[in-house]
């Protein structure tokens, strides 16, 4: 089982320098259930930055960093990082008169390390954090002599801006307009020398034959009008450097903590604590958990436990797409969060954009709309239907049902009115809906447009599960009314499979009938569609998936034998690697349809990848063997892909709501979705909270068990 490591004393350093003090030991770490690893031990692998194509990010629950390719300076503009603007000064480290790169990474929750080990004798390494929910930046250099002889060294970090009047702090207000940094030394330098355009910080040192020193810096910025209150609470944080320091990393063990204590002071509700034996199990569920606090944000009136997308993203932008894939975790660990910010996802036009702004708790939008906006996502009534379902489900508030929106509908009512969104949409062959153009769905795939069977059979799903909460209502007749429409519909639907190749085909515009090989019509259709597909359709689909989409470590969203792949080469829908999120979807409908063991499989090969860093917008297949079964893979920087995003969460929710099978029924009689079928995995979860109370789930070759979870 995984233990709870108590943080080890760090080495003392040596120097002759005055100034320089002991270090002192890291924070204690915080309480944490039994079996949960703590942040240490979710720590990634170092990794040669040449192999890298986005750095470590660091997160505060306000903001995000991400540091660069040198050993000190990080790219840090709160609320626009997408951009890759600078927020504050480069400052940059050099030795002996030169710089040196960075040659490998590491990630953690609440630091990014870099290093060099040989810079002109020295091993350096920076350790680079964020204030709790500040405007500030910490970066702690560490020189080791790893030599058997004491090395004489000049170490100097440049600052971009002008000297302040203590002679020590330096001032920039060039970055961004209207917007004033400071950075302070946490260590007094030897000497302070000026160039053109900065400030030279230089420290000359005598490092003994396995000694080490450390020096660092502290940055902060806010708007002009707050100049004297920004500069000394920079140099406080500078004056107190290790306390703050230790402190980023304590903030993040409580947050850690209180995600899986049930009654915590922080979250409305709590995660399950998984103990298994299988370490790739293990790592996936917590690297999902780790993704989602990564991404908490406390400042948005929405609610002060509320999720952005990814931190690169213009501030307090939430895709409703990529959060409705942590809806199960949502539902458990923010209750209060999750029904708050629905209430503003429900009065939004579905054919409209594809975000919500966390920043404002108004905003309906009553535009009536003939199609799909150029902005608009396919996807945006399903999910937004589907992530409600979720929460109803899971918590199970189904007052919120009766509760009027700002629009002046009930939730039920608006529930209805995207179940049946599809029939004012422009209509194409055979009846089928026309979801737009590329912009409006995958955006990389050329062909997939128009009459796509995920969004038809979306519909189908959405109609009868609104049969069902209206039935729960007492509503028979609104019920049947609805049931009726799904199976005029569905033969429509169906027909777009294609037999014996285990894909599903779309109809353009102008009639023609397009094969699409991807792994969205897979998920979406699998899903929407189970209890009225053969064995045989089964079978076919995920003999499909299984060998042209799975590879050994990760998968192609995209099919290399589709038609458009050579098109289509973005990381995150195409042909060379994934979106983090459709991994545990087709996990998901992998189980559903039949294969658990495969499954289950596939999802712990993956578990290797995060030893990068945690789930993100996409991973990619690189080298020049990527179109190989065993292609190395790497997360994704090009054509836009980011740093951590939400969907991975889906990899937590994948094992709570299919692998241990909890996924409520709407009537609340079934907690378990199909207990009868053999695990090909063992273990517990423990605290799970439904309808009030605390469950353990035990998943064995039996199936899964459910019985009161004990404290």
């Amino acid at each position: 089982m995984n233990k709870l490591y108590p943080c080890s004393l760090l080495t003392v350093l040596f120097s002759s320098i005055a100034g320089f003090s002991l270090e002192v030991a890291e924070a204690n770490p915080k309480t944490l259930p039994q079996s949960v690893p703590s942040l240490d031990d979710m720590v990634g692998d170092w990794i040669p930055i040449k192999d890298v194509a986005n750095t470590p990010a660091v997160h505060n629950f306000n903001q995000m960093l991400e540091v660069d390719r040198d050993l000190t300076s990080y790219f840090c503009n709160p609320g626009q990082l997408y951009s890759r603007n600078r927020g504050y000064p480069a400052v940059k480290l050099s030795i002996d008169g030169r710089e040196y790169p960075a040659t490998e990474t590491r990630c953690y929750a609440y630091r990014a390390l870099r290093r060099n080990l040989n810079c002109n004798g020295l091993s350096v390494e920076t350790d680079t954090r964020m204030v709790n929910e500040q405007r500030g930046v910490l970066c702690q250099i560490t020189a080791t002599n790893a030599t058997s002889q004491p090395i004489h060294a000049a170490l100097t970090l440049r600052v971009p801006g002008k000297l302040q009047s203590d002679g020590l702090g330096v001032v920039n207000d060039t970055q961004r307009t209207n917007i004033v940094s400071f950075v302070y030394p946490s260590v007094k330098p030897n000497s302070v020398t000026m160039e053109t355009n900065g400030v030279c910080w230089n420290w000359t040192l005598e490092v003994p034959a396995g000694g080490s020193v450390k020096l660092g810096f502290v940055a902060g910025d806010d708007g002009k009008a707050k100049v004297l209150q920004t500069s000394e609470k920079v140099a406080d944080w500078a004056a107190h450097f290790s306390t703050v320091f230790a402190g980023c990393k304590s903030v993040w063990e409580q947050r850690w903590a209180d995600a899986f204590t049930p009654g915590n002071t922080h979250f409305s509700g709590n995660l399950p604590v998984l103990e298994t034996e299988n370490p790739a199990l293990a790592r996936n569920y917590y690297m999902g958990v780790q993704t989602m606090l990564a991404l908490e944000r406390t400042q948005f009136p929405v609610s002060p436990r509320s999720f952005v997308t990814s931190g690169e993203r213009g501030d307090g932008t939430q895709f409703y797409w990529d959060a409705s894939m942590q809806a199960t975790a949502w539902a458990l660990l923010e209750p209060v969060g999750m029904k708050a910010t629905l209430r503003c996802w429900l009065v939004q036009n579905p054919r409209s954009g594809n975000t919500i702004n966390l920043r404002s708790i108004k905003g309906y939008d009553k535009r009536h709309l003939e199609k799909m906006t150029g902005s608009g996502y396919a996807f945006n009534a399903c999910t937004i239907f589907k992530t409600t379902d979720e929460y109803l489900r899971v918590t199970p508030d189904l007052a919120f049902l009766d509760e009027k929106l700002e629009n002046g509908k009930t939730v039920l009512e608006q529930l209805d009115a995207l179940a049946t969104d599809w029939e004012t949409l422009p209509k194409g062959p055979h009846g089928l809906v026309n979801y737009g153009e590329n912009n409006n769905l995958l955006e990389c795939a050329p062909a997939y447009i128009h009459c796509v069977p995920s969004c038809n059979a979306q519909d189908v799903w959405m109609m009868r599960r609104a049969a069902q909460w209206h039935a729960l209502h007492g509503d028979d007749a609104r019920a049947k009314e609805l049931q009726g429409k799904a199976s005029a519909f569905l033969p429509a639907v169906l027909d777009l499979y294609n037999k014996g190749e285990g894909v599903w085909n779309a109809y353009h515009i102008d009639g023609k009938l397009v094969e699409l090989r991807h792994c969205v019509d897979f998920i979406y259709v699998g899903n929407a569609l189970q209890s009225d597909l053969s064995t045989m359709q089964k079978s076919e689909m995920i003999n499909f998936v299984k060998h042209e989409l799975l590879m050994r470590d990760w998968m192609r969203a995209m099919s290399l034998s589709d038609a458009t792949a050579a098109h289509s080469d973005r990381p995150d829908h195409g042909p060379m690697g994934a979106y983090d999120g459709w991994i545990p979807l087709t996990v998901g409908t992998m189980w559903r349809l039949g294969d658990p063991a495969s499954s289950f499989d596939f999802y712990c090969r993956t578990a290797g990848v995060t030893k990068e860093g945690p789930f993100a917008q996409a991973r990619e297949f690189y080298g020049p063997n990527k179109k190989a079964y065993d292609a190395p893979v790497r997360i994704a920087e090009r054509q836009g892909c980011m740093k951590e995003c939400i969907s991975g969460v889906a990899f937590t929710d994948v094992v709570i709501n299919t692998f241990f099978g909890f996924s409520p029924s709407v009537d609340g009689r079934r907690m378990i979705a199909d207990p009868q079928t053999p695990r090909p995995f063992q273990g517990t979860l423990s605290n799970l909270r439904y309808n009030g109370k605390l469950f353990q789930l035990t998943a064995s070759k039996q199936g899964v068990t459910v019985a009161p979870s004990m404290r």
